[in-house]
């Protein structure tokens, strides 16, 4: 959500969504995922010099996108800052511009690194799709035009009108990439398609229908299609469901992926005699 939300911003050149795009990554998602460490102190450890660990782990390489991103981005916030950026004077426009580049590139990291984490757990065939970093961060930027929509309501700096365009467009594109990678996901593997019968039949059938489909996907495209289609502007009540319900379908999915990796041992059981 917070690395979506940051790179729409960032498109969109919205001062308030970037910042609280920010705010999403360093003081919500950073500590549960120094929190997962077990010994968070000891963080540090991951980074280079310490360590050479970003060479091999994605886990080390998404906490040194987090750290990049957060220095970046917060120069990047600082000097487009009314008051600092008239204290910059000219020289504020190519600052902002390479900061807000290098800022943009690591928003991608972070939004997209979870994603190879999981597509590395070689025993869970259902995660082991070249796909699924893409499905994760298309997901983040269709969340993060969900969630500008709601900057905008709010007197943000903000072009609802062209962020409700977006996002029906993204959320088109994803239904196009969750088809395509189960349709991918179904050929690998009989426990990869156990995993599919669980998400469209089994035991998070509701979560998957209810929370993605309907929640996430439908009622959030039926609301933009309508004000596209009739070029009435949708009203606020409408778009706040829209938001709230597009908020939810990510959860959703997060959770609808996670639930169904079912593990397949790399090497077989012994026979018992």
């Amino acid at each position: 959500l917070g690395s979506g939300l940051f790179l729409v911003s960032l498109f969109m050149n919205s001062w308030w969504g970037m910042m609280i795009g920010w705010c999403i990554i360093m003081f919500l998602k950073l500590p549960v995922h120094l929190a997962y460490f077990g010994k968070p102190l000891r963080f540090f450890r991951t980074l280079p010099p310490f360590s050479n660990a970003w060479k091999t782990s994605w886990f080390a390489r998404g906490i040194l996108f987090s750290v990049f991103f957060g220095t970046f981005a917060f120069i990047q916030l600082a000097v487009s800052y009314p008051a600092i950026a008239d204290l910059l004077g000219p020289a504020a426009v190519p600052v902002y511009t390479v900061f807000a580049i290098l800022a943009g590139i690591s928003a991608l990291g972070v939004g997209i690194y979870g994603g190879f984490i999981m597509n590395f757990c070689k025993g869970i065939p259902f995660w082991n799709q070249g796909l699924l970093p893409v499905v994760f961060v298309l997901a983040g930027v269709a969340d993060g035009f969900g969630l500008i929509m709601g900057i905008g309501l709010a007197g943000g700096d903000v072009n609802v009108a062209l962020a409700e365009t977006g996002s029906l467009y993204l959320l088109l594109i994803n239904i196009l990439i969750i088809v395509v990678y189960l349709i991918s996901a179904g050929y690998t593997s009989t426990v990869a398609r156990l995993s599919i019968k669980d998400l469209i039949s089994g035991k998070v059938a509701f979560a998957f229908w209810f929370g993605l489909i309907i929640l996430g996907m439908i009622i959030p495209g039926a609301v933009s299609l309508a004000g596209l289609l009739t070029g009435v502007e949708v009203s606020s009540l409408m778009l706040i469901i829209a938001i709230v319900c597009h908020t939810l379908g990510a959860f959703a999915l997060k959770y609808c992926l996670l639930r169904v990796g079912i593990y397949r041992p790399l090497l077989p059981k012994a026979a018992a005699y």
